[in-house]
């Protein structure tokens, strides 16, 4: 039987700073944080997944158009601490599998499919922000690679309400499973992944 991974995308200072006028950021970490120590907990690998480039802006193509975003922002160095994980994830355990990535998708140009191979994982449980970005592209891709996916409704976050309703309630559906956090915290508390 394939293991169960849970990733959290892009949960760093940038985005949730972004988020505010959106969301309630407070009660969003909150219920993140509950969610992560309930899969620690059940057993459940947890993978912080975030997003920076080289202060150098090499690995931030101009030709890509959010590359030239970034360069111009002169946004997402690495030595930027608002790309590091949010205070609120100051609790992430020396378990927890670190992955940076330059690209919008977990899986692009990082070691995040060598990790999940390596500890037996066929069933990715994803949450993050955001919906229409590191969500997005990161489904897609993991469906492409034939992983069991599973999409935590209310621990996904975007700036554009009616866009993240779209992708959770008419596209995430096609790719894999989506589901509350409560729903999933109680499944793995029963034993089930």
């Amino acid at each position: 039987m394939d293991k169960t991974a849970l990733l959290v995308l892009d949960v760093q200072v940038c985005h949730i700073e972004g988020l505010k006028s959106a969301l309630d950021t407070t009660a969003y970490l909150s219920s993140l944080s509950q969610t992560i120590v309930a899969a620690r907990a059940a057993g459940v690998p947890v993978i912080q997944v975030t997003v920076s480039f080289r202060d150098s802006y090499a690995d931030a193509s101009p030709r890509n158009i959010s590359g030239a975003r970034v360069r111009a922002a002169d946004a997402y160095k690495e030595s930027d601490p608002a790309v590091a994980l949010h205070t609120a994830m100051s609790f992430v355990a020396e378990t927890d599998i670190r992955v940076t990535k330059r690209r919008v998708s977990a899986f692009h140009g990082t070691d995040l499919e060598v990790v999940l191979k390596s500890l037996g994982v066929g069933k990715i449980v994803i949450a993050g922000v955001a919906t229409s970005g590191a969500v997005l592209s990161t489904v897609r891709q993991a469906a492409d690679m034939d992983y069991e996916i599973v999409v935590l409704e209310d621990l996904c976050a975007d700036s554009k309400r009616d866009v993240h309703e779209v992708l959770v309630g008419q596209l995430f559906p096609k790719q894999g499973t989506v589901m509350s956090s409560q729903e999933w915290t109680a499944q793995i508390a029963m034993g089930g992944k």
